[in-house]
Parts: structure tokens; sequence; C-alpha cells
């Protein structure tokens, strides 16, 4: 397990951020989420709020502009970081691109963390305060911005199973068992004895 990286993507609303410190805490690995902007940040030598207006900024920006191909350099410096991170020990990544950033290494497990619309909605109007319809429309956002963030630096379709080893629906399993089923997933192709 020395070199074990498990990445998470999820749609919004899916409790793929939970599922993901679920499998840390029981792994005894770390987790890498927020703290991925902060060391972002440190490899840019931007302010972090400044990293995460970068994020939100580059989700609408056009991949080529005058038909050359732009590499953002918050995204450049999110890479290193998180290549960085990855040499540190096993670890679980959550979302920005650390699927396809570690696309190269060995040990690796993608996932991706799902959930019926309904779920994500109350999820999200839970977690946000905010009221159902509020909610529906801000998954289904988030879930848009994810998917053109994901395009535009990757090149690839966010969320194609084929992208993932693992596909989990937390809906009818919920958070705690979505965990142990990744786990046993992991132990099944022989990285965890």
């Amino acid at each position: 397990m020395n070199d074990l990286i498990i990445t998470i993507g999820r749609q919004n609303g899916s409790g793929g951020r939970e599922v993901g410190k679920k499998i840390s805490e029981i792994l005894g690995i770390k987790y890498y989420d927020q703290e991925i902007i902060a060391v972002t940040a440190n490899e840019s030598g931007l302010p972090v709020d400044e990293v995460v207006k970068e994020e939100e900024r580059s989700k609408d920006s056009p991949l080529y502009f005058w038909g050359v191909s732009a590499p953002n350099p918050v995204f450049v410096a999110q890479s290193k970081a998180i290549c960085d991170m990855a040499e540190n020990g096993p670890a679980v990544f959550v979302g920005r691109c650390a699927d396809y950033i570690l696309r190269d290494r060995k040990n690796v497990v993608n996932v991706f963390v799902h959930a019926p619309l309904e779920d994500r909605m109350e999820r999200s109007a839970k977690r946000n305060g905010i009221p159902i319809k509020e909610a529906a429309k801000r998954v289904q956002d988030k879930d848009r911005e994810r998917a053109m963030y994901y395009q535009r630096y990757t090149g690839q379709m966010w969320g194609v199973v084929t992208g993932y080893h693992l596909s989990v629906n937390t809906g009818p399993i919920g958070i705690e068992n979505a965990a142990d089923l990744v786990i046993e997933y992991v132990r099944m192709m022989g990285y965890l004895d």
C-alpha cells in the first residue's frame, strides 16, 4: 500500500467527498481535497483566493485563443502540486482532474461517485441550507461546470465510466457502504492485504 493512490471524481451532491474522507480514515492514509488549493497557491505564488477565482474563471474559458493552445498556469501549478503530493505516500485525491494528472502512475485506482438526482438535491439542500428547487439548479450547474473543467484540461469527457476503475452509486447504499465497497475493490486489485 506504500504508493496506493485513490482518486475520486464525483457528481455534486453525491457524497463523493465524504466517501473519500471515510476511505482515508479507514485506511489511515492522507486525504487531499481543499488542501490542493493551498499547495497550488504556494506553487504558483498566488494568494489562495486568487487560485480559487482562477479555478472558477477557467471553467468558462476556451481551450484555445486564436487557434493557439493556452495552458492555464494555475492548472499547471495544480498538476505539479498533485504529483508532488502523490509522492508523499498513499492518499485519496478528490476532484481537480487527479485521475488524469496521475494517469501514468502505477497503483492508482480511479473511482467515480454518483447518485440519483433526488438524493443529490436533498444532500445539497441540507449541506448548503437552501430550498430543494435551488439545490436542483445548484447540482446541475456544478456538474456542468465540472464537465467543462474536465474537458478543458484533459480533452476527455467527465464521468464516462470507461475512464474509471469503479463507479459507485451512493443512492441505494450510502456513504459508509460506498467507502467499504471501494476498499474491497482496492483489496481485490491486490493493493491491500
